[in-house]
């Protein structure tokens, strides 16, 4: 094709001048998050101002809140609300492998789990004595080397080492399915080896595909701009084994607390909220080829992830 040289003079000195507007571009989605969250874990106290404030802001007692908050994350929410979601959604893929009573010497079959965002560990120390005496294997993913950091710390706090843990013997108690174990009842001797993966892009290791028993990412989503929670739903479907089960929590403005947060929030950045809504998640896990099989569909104000967040 051929024009005007004067135009084309014209639309050179155009793209000159959009290049140097395009050459500062903004830090993706990934990497500011990566940066917020490993200041976070270095700057993290119990005694910060900054978290203390947080813990005033929980439902419940305050006293309570107070005693509660001793790793990070536990400033997020109140005890009681965090492990409702956890034997809601999280436990019943897992005690499947838990021995059953009536058959005591029954082995029982090893699972395969991974936590994307484990941040400061205080979901992973929930979930692995629901592993115990199994053989299972735990992953623990982070974009934040420093999270990754405060999640071993924490797991060495409980007598678990950096490759992999011991349990000892396990309470009858852990199997009721109304009782969420704390990390630090007894279990059975047989080790879960644990592995740690600082994430370096938007997708797990490649080798890792349909390995996966369970995948979970609780109050990470909310940070992840869309094309970060697509790229991760694509990451999670490949990496599951087929019949595989992944829970996830996002930030939406469907619900009575997730509208109120919204209304208070003047734009969105990685320390905020990106609010989607379940329509919208269901377009997304739907493109990715994952199927809902359940969620938070009804506002629950007494709990406060299903008051504010879109569980599923």
């Amino acid at each position: 094709l051929m024009g005007d040289p004067g135009g084309s003079d014209a639309l050179v000195r155009l793209v000159q001048s959009l290049s140097s507007a395009v050459v500062y571009t903004e830090s993706s989605n990934f990497e500011t998050n990566r940066k917020l969250w490993d200041n976070y874990a270095r700057d993290w106290s119990k005694d910060k101002d900054w978290v203390e404030k947080m813990v005033t802001n929980l439902p419940g007692e305050r006293a309570e809140n107070e005693a509660n908050t001793n790793i990070i994350g536990d400033e997020w929410s109140d005890r009681s609300s965090l492990e409702q979601v956890i034997r809601e959604y999280v436990v019943p893929f897992l005690t499947p492998v838990c021995p059953d009573p009536s058959t005591p010497s029954e082995t029982p079959a090893p699972l395969c789990v991974g936590e994307l965002g484990t941040g400061g560990g205080r979901v992973v120390s929930r979930v692995l004595p629901y592993l115990q005496g199994t053989h299972s294997t735990f992953h623990c993913f982070d974009i934040s080397s420093e999270m990754l950091k405060r999640t071993k710390a924490h797991l060495s706090s409980l007598g678990y080492d950096d490759t992999n843990h011991h349990h000892h013997h396990q309470d009858e108690s852990t199997h009721d399915p109304a009782h969420t174990p704390t990390p630090t009842e007894p279990t059975s001797h047989i080790r879960t080896t644990m592995e740690y993966s600082p994430l370096e892009r938007r997708i797990l290791p490649s080798d890792l595909a349909n390995t996966f028993d369970f995948l979970y990412s609780f109050d990470v989503f909310p940070h992840l701009d869309l094309h970060t929670q697509h790229q991760y739903f694509r990451e999670i479907y490949r990496c599951l084994k087929p019949g595989g089960h992944a829970f996830v929590s996002v930030a939406t403005l469907t619900t009575q607390g997730g509208w109120a947060r919204f209304e208070k929030q003047n734009k969105y950045t990685v320390g905020g909220f990106y609010f989607v809504s379940p329509d919208i998640i269901k377009i997304l896990t739907s493109h990715a080829g994952l199927q809902i099989v359940r969620d938070s569909s009804t506002d629950d104000t007494n709990n406060l992830y299903y008051n504010r967040d879109y569980l599923f």
